[in-house]
């Protein structure tokens, strides 16, 4: 509240005298009359808020110092910029408006500022049934929209909690497009559901994984998941599978899927190498896919080489490759999902598909999981996030996966 400046004239100090003995109609025509010769702004609003404490709109003089420091603050108000000072300011002015006896003009006030309960007791005191009916019918429709956002909210929650990432985005993305539409608004009803809807949406781009890929840290390595429909190998840091070398080319080889003998299968494909790619020491022709059909060497050029395991053996499409020189790191490529391997000799019960944005995992029936410390009904389905902790209890103990970028 503004201070009053040095204004100790005697009008003011006898309105002083007769509010404390109780003669507040006299008191207050008297700070009304003296308010009308100050010329600032500023001071003319300390004084009128230091007689409307005083004073009561009990009187009819009481009421008129009400109603002058309400059109003060209106006028105040029309030269600030929009935000919470302004607010505050209007607020002020329709409470004084409501001690003036102008009902009806401070409900208008309250129903501007979003305050519609305060704004239907205003029109109530006031005996405006019509606004009175008008915001009563608002206050119905905002507790709907309320109720239905805070519904929304915790369906999203649960969702996430279960590991439906997928539903989660999809709930999210249809309240984040009414928003944008004007259909639900940031401000008003729900306003916090709205705003937590909000925040889980940003916290859960945060975490979508970075194109079809996935990173899987276990206690015995780390595994990269790669759903692509083919696995380029070269010295660009483009690629998907990029090694130092420069013997290598940009684009040296790639793990493409083929027609072979038994159905669909994984091949080399060299990409025109300058250096040559070779399969079990036998040399690529550029452009001529071969088949995998065994574990083996991929050579590039003549100082890389990359250790590709094909998982035919198992009956699906993919293949699981490793570099030279890290033992403990895998890559399993599968270009149209399929079983989850995290090396050649650790097969799980799980299968791997993509579900953009995501990647999913589909848990086999009889494993127990866990998601982070949320236990996973049998035979879970997950949407993977950057950051999750997902325990399995496989037959040989648990086993935890964190997952990264």
């Amino acid at each position: 509240m503004q201070t009053l400046p040095a204004i100790r004239g005697p009008e003011l100090g006898r309105a002083r005298v007769l509010e404390h003995s109780g003669d507040h109609a006299q008191a207050a025509a008297l700070r009304l009359e003296y308010a009308h010769t100050l010329c600032g702004t500023v001071q003319r609003i300390a004084m009128l808020r230091e007689g409307c404490a005083r004073n009561s709109g009990a009187t009819e003089e009481g009421r008129a110092l009400h109603q002058a420091l309400a059109e003060t603050l209106l006028r105040h108000a029309e030269f600030m910029e929009d935000g919470a000072p302004r607010r505050a300011i209007l607020m002020e002015a329709a409470r004084a408006l409501e001690e003036a006896d102008q009902g009806a003009v401070a409900g208008e006030i309250y129903e501007r500022l979003g305050m519609l309960r305060r704004a239907t007791r205003a029109y109530e005191r006031a005996g405006a049934i019509t606004q009175l009916e008008y915001v009563l019918g608002l206050l119905e429709r905002h507790e709907q929209i309320d109720l239905a956002l805070q519904a929304a909210l915790a369906a999203v929650d649960a969702a996430l909690r279960e590991g439906n990432r997928l539903l989660a985005y999809s709930l999210l993305q249809e309240h984040l497009a009414q928003q944008r539409a004007g259909m639900t608004p940031m401000q008003g009803p729900g306003a916090l559901a709205r705003s937590g809807l909000v925040q889980r949406q940003a916290n859960l781009e945060a975490a979508l994984p970075r194109g079809p890929r996935l990173t899987l840290r276990w206690p015995g390595g780390t595994t990269q998941l790669l759903l692509a429909p083919r696995l380029r190998i070269g010295r660009a840091p483009d690629v998907e599978l990029s090694l130092p070398g420069a013997g290598l080319s940009r684009e040296h080889v790639a793990l493409v899927v083929e027609a072979g003998a038994q159905g669909l299968a994984i091949a080399a494909l060299d990409l025109g190498s300058k250096a040559g790619s070779f399969w079990s020491g036998e040399a690529l022709t550029p452009g001529e896919p071969i088949e995998l059909d065994a574990a083996g060497e991929l050579g590039l050029g003549f100082g890389s080489s990359v250790r590709v395991h094909p998982l035919r053996e198992s009956g699906e499409l993919g293949a699981l490759l490793q570099t030279a020189g890290a033992p403990d790191r895998w890559l399993l490529f599968v270009p149209e999902g399929g079983p989850l391997w995290l090396d050649p000799v650790h097969p799980l019960p799980v299968r791997v598909d993509l579900r953009p944005p995501f990647i999913g995992l589909q848990i086999a029936p009889g494993i127990a999981a866990h998601l982070g410390g949320e236990p996973l009904g049998p035979g879970a389905s997950v949407e993977l996030l950057i950051g999750d902790r997902l325990h399995l209890s496989l037959p040989e103990g648990r086993l935890t996966l964190e997952v990264g970028p």
